[in-house]
């Protein structure tokens, strides 16, 4: 399976497996920022094993740290 999948080819995965979100659906989540997506030209590309954990959990856990400034204990 592939890692990356255009918005068409995750909603198609989902009914193979019977997950229940739709299309639409998934189209939201990415546009909200729910889950992380890529987008290239005017293809949408969402990673499977990230909507899965979001959909576990209800919540995104990133495997790498989110950059920027953070607050460190001296």
């Amino acid at each position: 399976m592939k890692k990356m999948n255009s918005i068409n080819e995750t909603a198609k995965l989902c009914k193979e497996n019977e997950i229940g979100i739709s299309r639409h659906h998934i189209t939201q989540l990415a546009k909200s920022g729910a889950i992380p997506s890529v987008q290239i030209g005017q293809k949408t590309l969402i990673n499977w094993d990230t909507l899965m954990r979001y959909l576990d959990t209800n919540t995104l856990i990133l495997d790498e740290p989110k950059s920027g400034i953070r607050k460190i204990s001296v």
